[in-house]
């Protein structure tokens, strides 16, 4: 399976700094060598995202494809811009669809945020409002439990509410596994299904315990490694495990 580069693998560094790590050879040890022709550009690293540097990255890797991924900075202001939010964070969605558009991006993945900000329903409603405004197939990336259930798709039941809405989504395995983890039980079924499924546009992998999103390298096998065998052909699928806690480059 082919596992791409996501700049989350160096969180804390400059967007230009993590991206420099796509020029050495990383390997973990569930994946082995990681892939550099998507790259996934996230809120883990700093600094603005402009045009400017995003010319500049189009321009040093011209092997890569760059997307955005969740509330990525692109506004001197820091923002949590989640799918729930699309209304109340109109200017940071149509800059970073400007961002977006600059990079050639095929897709951009958010998350779906919080229940405070809209229902899930309307947060399906904003999904396909951004895809709009992006010019490119958007994704919802689903959450977990937290205290005070404030997290919209944090449930399997609400999982299963995407699956059938027909709006393009991500899978970030590692929040299943925190969701396995507070139900008590695995949705095997529907988890494949949804893998499998064309509108599944990326996988995301990283590991922890079950009871945070830790964002650990894979190490040895989870219960989910049995079902990578399902994802869509088409899904882009990323690593977002730490490689500056533990580093594994030749």
């Amino acid at each position: 399976m082919n596992v791409c580069y996501s700049l989350a693998s160096w969180p804390g560094l400059r967007h230009e700094q993590a991206a420099e790590r796509l020029l050495e050879t990383v390997v973990e040890p569930c994946f082995g060598e990681l892939s550099t022709a998507h790259v996934q550009l996230v809120p883990q690293n700093f600094g603005v995202l402009g045009e400017d540097l995003a010319d500049r990255l189009v321009a040093e890797f011209p092997a890569s494809k760059f997307r955005l991924h969740a509330n990525v900075r692109v506004l001197p202001d820091r923002r949590i811009a989640d799918l729930s939010g699309f209304g109340l964070h109109r200017d940071w969605f149509q800059q970073a669809s400007q961002i977006s558009r600059r990079l050639g991006a095929t897709a951009y993945t958010g998350h779906s945020g919080s229940r405070s900000e809209a229902s899930l329903n309307e947060m399906l409603d904003n999904a396909r409002r951004c895809a709009d405004l992006f010019g490119c197939v958007v994704g919802v990336e689903g959450q977990y439990p937290v205290a005070g259930d404030k997290l919209l798709v944090s449930s399997w039941g609400e999982y299963q509410q995407v699956f059938e809405s027909g709006v393009p989504y991500a899978i970030d395995l590692s929040h299943l596994n925190i969701l396995a983890t507070a139900s008590h039980r695995k949705e095997v079924t529907l988890v494949m299904e949804m893998l499998s499924c064309e509108r599944c546009i990326e996988v995301h992998v990283s590991d922890n315990d079950g009871s945070g999103d830790w964002h650990q390298v894979c190490e040895s096998e989870n219960w989910w490694h049995a079902l990578l065998s399902s994802i869509n052909p088409d899904a882009v699928v990323f690593s977002e495990g730490n490689h500056r806690k533990k580093r594994n480059v030749l």
